[in-house]
């Protein structure tokens, strides 16, 4: 494991260094070149920089290990670690460069070019880096789960769909007795406990037994309310976890739709004509309007009509009731996923917009309008509100999205439950980060066709 992560700080070292190197050809021949007229100066030699670059490789890994960018985590956690230890180490490093400005012949525009292609340098080898060295069984570390099969299997899921953590599960262990000497034989580094297949005293007994023997992960019962962000405090020897929302606060509702209305006007205007051909393909294809309106339901519960371009045929709600009245087995999947995926309502031009997703286009608009969000919960139908449980209080206390959780985890593929735990998941952990790794994963879902119908 040593080796591994070795090998993983020498890449992080060769691609800083890349960056740094390319980033003294930009300055030193490219820009002169195409501002000649400004009259740039030139730099000092190469060799004059090399302090600079060792200095900013030092502070790399010293701020990267207290990131914990050398641990097992997932792709979206390890990216904010290497982009936080980024902009920290180069604010240090312009920092002591400027300082020591004589010995070291400050570049500011190089250094900063550095700091911006070393975002990308540095996650871009360690994912080809992890790709290749996980395939030969190189850096993965042997995980046990400790608790019921059902759960432990969730589990195993969720560890196998983060592959980038690196974790491979090795063995499920249900019955406890004389677990100490089965993680030994099986050369288990670590394990999770599930806690909420355990009593207390069971839990804290097995967790004193297993200390030193492996790294310990406790699984709390507390993931069955979707909660990743929460207040922990101290009241005498007990621990307390207060739930923490943070899209309840004033501030950030107003930080995100400032980013709703800056991205949603800009893609609108980089979309325009491609939304002009769509317009003139549905007009063409079938009888009917351009643009499908809705009725869904929005923050506070309260209607809206979506925007969509039509994808269905003029007649498509009466065209439903007569197909689930004359099959079962139709109505038994619409009710499970409120989608049909041979739907015989929809439109050749229709098919196409939706395996790419281009019939949610002018939900732009709904964003302007301060109806939805770009990222957000699905806007649920009036009458699937009764079938929504105790998730409807959480989930309408924000703006439905354009696109969520749901969307990039399997799209129509997934339960009607599991769209609300998604759902709820989002509302209790927002983050702009969160909105970030959404709106990138929804471009690689859209690309990959994943789940669309």
């Amino acid at each position: 494991m040593r080796f591994f992560w070795a090998l993983l700080l020498a890449g992080d070292a060769l691609a800083i260094s890349f960056s740094f190197f390319f980033s003294y050809f930009l300055r030193e021949r490219i820009i002169p070149e195409f501002f000649n007229s400004l009259r740039i100066a030139h730099l000092e030699p190469l060799s004059t920089y090399i302090p600079l670059l060792l200095i900013f490789i030092l502070l790399w890994i010293a701020v990267g290990w207290e990131e914990e960018l050398y641990e097992h985590r997932g792709f979206w956690e390890e990216l904010k670690g290497i982009w936080t230890t980024d902009i920290v180490s180069g604010f240090l490093t312009l920092s002591i460069a400027y300082i020591g400005k004589k010995e070291f012949m400050l570049s500011r525009v190089m250094l900063l070019t550095t700091v911006f292609l070393t975002a990308v340098a540095v996650p871009a080898l360690r994912f080809i880096l992890k790709k290749i060295l996980f395939s030969l069984g190189i850096g993965l570390r042997p995980v046990a789960i400790v608790g019921r099969e059902k759960e432990a299997r969730d589990l195993a899921m969720e560890l196998q769909r983060e592959w980038y953590a690196g974790y491979r599960v090795k063995k499920v262990y249900e019955d406890t007795d004389r677990i100490e000497r089965k993680i030994r034989e099986d050369g288990i580094r670590e394990v999770f406990i599930l806690s909420s297949c355990f009593a207390p005293s069971t839990l804290r007994s097995l967790v004193l037994r297993l200390e030193g023997m492996a790294s310990i992960n406790i699984i709390p019962e507390v993931h069955k309310i979707s909660l990743a962000y929460g207040k922990l405090k101290n009241i005498g020897i007990y621990m307390t976890l207060s739930p923490y929302h943070k899209l309840y606060k004033k501030e950030n509702l107003l930080i995100k739709r400032a980013m709703d209305l800056l991205l949603s006007s800009l893609l609108l205007l980089f979309l325009s004509p491609l939304l002009l051909a769509i317009a003139i393909a549905i007009k063409l294809d079938s009888k009917g309007p351009i643009i499908y309106r809705q009725r869904r339901l929005g923050m506070g519960e309260r209607p809206f009509y979506i925007f969509k371009f039509r994808s269905m045929r003029a007649d498509a709600d009466r065209v439903l009731q007569r197909l689930l009245r004359k099959n079962p087995e139709l109505r038994e999947e619409w009710e499970k996923y409120k989608k049909l995926k041979n739907d015989p309502r929809v439109t050749r031009v229709g098919r196409f917009l939706r395996k790419w997703s281009l019939d949610e286009l002018p939900q732009l608009f709904n964003v302007l309008k301060g109806e939805m969000s770009l990222v957000g919960p699905r806007p649920y139908l009036p009458k699937e509100r009764g079938d929504m449980g105790g998730y409807r209080k959480i989930i309408f206390r924000v703006k439905p999205g354009i696109t969520g959780l749901w969307q990039i985890r399997g799209r129509n593929t997934l339960p009607f439950e599991v769209r609300l735990a998604l759902d709820e998941f989002y509302v209790r952990n927002w983050s702009l980060w969160l909105d970030f790794v959404i709106l990138v994963k929804t471009a690689k879902a859209v690309l990959e066709r994943e789940g669309a119908y």
